[in-house]
């Protein structure tokens, strides 16, 4: 926050919106949240926290959520009791409030410090937030857990790189041999930043502003477009809400044909998974790449081919589950891809990243002429294959939205990564090094 929130006035604003006089317990969240909100600076006091909790509890009871409003509830009426503060932080990163979450298990850490279940999960917290370089320092405060827990000399190399930290990361690889499965896959996923991050050596920077190569050392997917908007900050080639187009769709299928070029693999067919925005790109990519679309099965593996989705959000998790482990002769290739939330599987190449996306076909936002006020448009609800034609007939972005691309850095990227080869596909993690401005 750019100033400091007054306690009192936010809390008294939120009773009165639960107690009907004011927007309800929506603006009662929106209005009180930050005090919860980690990092809260400077720290509640104890008896302050257990009061704010028990505010919370009553928001979240009147959004509908009684579950987590009791367990919030049973935390604030004891915060020296670690077994309640637990259950709450546990509850809260499994609704989607990490930083009411890391707040409390912050809190919890104090009562029983040095616990390796506390740690861990006020790292999953941390990690949520995107906040990594947070999670690496309580992690390098607690040595003892280094030395003695598996799980906690993964998370510290984990979180060191996506803070940036390889030379930790690197200082924690030889200590991870697996034992069993879980750990050999959490293993091999370290391993495979190091590698990455050795096969771009000399070429991709790797500093807080590289965010292609970032992108494959933390992925093994390759980011083809940069946004070019805010591009030194906040952004730093994210984008954050965008009202796609169809130029730059038409650009991120011409990368995607010059990688299939420059690997020199011949992909016999196009899938789409299950959904009108996929058929699109998929319609399109068959024409910019000249092979036929084939049917999405029904059961099994779509491979070999090019599966092309538009946005990898817009998958279900069952078509995800389907590509996790990555088959000989099969690309997967996603115009766009949320920044920040995790996914099961990276692509091998994405053209954007984004927080919010409006598809060109959707419905979007327009200026009225005569009134000048924003009104939603129509979708375009022409057949598939008419808007493909569209975007197989558009030139492309121009020269100043895709001035920020770096061409010649993207294409020695391209070389140095490869085609890629048979195996399991790293996951997709929210944020890297790279930081960019988000909407909370």
């Amino acid at each position: 926050m750019s100033e400091p929130r007054d306690y009192d006035a936010d809390r008294r604003a939120a009773e009165a919106a639960l107690d009907g006089e004011g927007a309800g317990a929506e603006a009662a969240f929106q209005r009180f949240r930050w005090h919860l909100w980690y990092p809260v600076a400077p720290p509640l006091p104890a008896p302050k926290l257990g009061e704010a909790l028990a505010l919370f509890a009553r928001i979240l009871a009147a959004l509908g959520d009684r579950t987590l409003a009791d367990a919030v509830a049973r935390a604030s009426t004891d915060t020296q009791d670690p077994d309640a503060l637990y259950d709450a932080g546990y509850a809260l990163i499994d609704a989607g409030l990490p930083a009411v979450a890391a707040t409390v298990l912050a809190r919890c850490l104090e009562v029983v410090p040095g616990s390796e279940d506390v740690v861990t999960e006020l790292s999953a917290a941390l990690e949520r937030c995107l906040l990594y370089a947070d999670a690496q320092k309580l992690l390098e405060a607690h040595p003892h857990l280094i030395q003695s827990s598996f799980l906690c000399r993964y998370l510290l190399a984990y979180n060191a790189a996506m803070a940036g930290d390889l030379a930790t990361t690197r200082a924690q690889a030889a200590s991870l041999a697996g034992d069993d499965d879980t750990e050999r896959v959490m293993t091999a996923r370290i391993t495979g930043f190091l590698e990455r991050a050795d096969r771009v050596a000399g070429i991709a920077r790797l500093d807080r502003t590289d965010l292609r190569g970032w992108h494959y050392v933390l992925t093994g997917g390759l980011l083809a477009h940069l946004s070019p908007y805010g591009f030194e900050e906040p952004m730093r080639g994210r984008y954050a809400w965008l009202q796609d187009s169809i130029a730059r769709v038409k650009t991120g299928l011409d990368r995607l044909r010059a990688a299939l070029t420059a690997w020199e693999l011949e992909v016999p067919c196009v899938y789409a998974p299950p959904g009108r925005d996929h058929e699109i790109l998929a319609e399109a990519a068959s024409r910019v790449i000249g092979v036929p679309v084939a049917p999405w099965p029904a059961v099994g593996v779509p491979a070999p081919g090019l599966v092309v989705a538009y946005d990898l959000g817009g998958v279900g998790a069952r078509e995800l589950e389907r590509l996790i482990d990555r088959r000989p002769g099969q690309i997967v290739y996603t115009h766009a891809c949320p920044w920040t939330q995790d996914s099961a599987i990276a692509p091998e190449i994405t053209t954007l990243l984004h927080q919010s996306l409006t598809a060109p076909w959707g419905s979007r936002l327009i200026v009225d002429r005569a009134s000048g006020a924003a009104r939603p448009s129509p979708e375009d609800d022409r057949d598939p294959g008419a808007i493909a034609d569209e975007i197989a007939a558009s030139a492309g972005l121009d020269a100043e939205e895709a001035g920020k691309d770096d061409l010649a850095g993207w294409e020695q990227l391209l070389r140095a990564a490869g085609p890629p080869v048979a195996g399991r596909r790293e996951r997709l993690w929210a944020g890297s090094p790279v930081a960019s401005s988000k909407f909370e």
